[in-house]
């Protein structure tokens, strides 16, 4: 009787544990997506960006541009350590930015590259690989199966219809 309690205690704990880390992922990286900063600096990114020569790498860029694109890359970035570290579940995280982290990536990835370049001749280390990660799962995942997927894991509870 006191393995079976233990048990279902752990269940439980390890339950409340991923709400909790729900609940800080959606009070603080999510009202950072909301902010107007934010929501700027993402704009400047896939707008302004697309097809400029990205061999300066990111450092290369003028400083106002440059701290829009730390800003963007940086959300995506915590974002996907939450998810390398096992804080936040791959799918959750990617069904609420994937259409983000595509876009971004897809931009922002020339910049990454050539900043790693120059990074590498220093000695000094990647950047971004948990962005990255984000990036790579969402290029293999085909926006209708995540949607499928998010559909069988978040379908709400069904509730009587207003006239029974």
């Amino acid at each position: 009787m006191a393995v079976v309690i233990a048990a279902a205690s752990a269940l439980r704990q390890a339950s409340d544990t991923r709400r909790s880390n729900l609940l800080l992922y959606t009070l603080e990286l999510g009202s950072r997506a909301r902010a107007p900063e934010f929501k700027e600096a993402a704009e400047f990114v896939t707008t302004s960006l697309d097809g400029r020569d990205p061999a300066p790498g990111i450092t290369g860029l003028p400083p106002a541009e440059r701290e829009k694109v730390l800003l963007v890359g940086g959300f995506y970035q915590d974002l996907g350590m939450l998810v390398v570290t096992g804080v936040l579940e791959e799918r959750i995280a990617v069904a609420i930015h994937y259409t983000g982290i595509k876009t971004v990536w897809r931009v922002l990835e020339p910049f990454i590259q050539a900043e790693r370049r120059l990074l590498d001749e220093r000695g000094a280390g990647g950047l971004w690989g948990a962005f990255e990660h984000l990036a790579v799962y969402v290029e293999a995942t085909p926006y209708d199966e995540m949607r499928r997927m998010n559909d069988k894991r978040f379908s709400r509870r069904r509730f009587p219809h207003p006239q029974v």
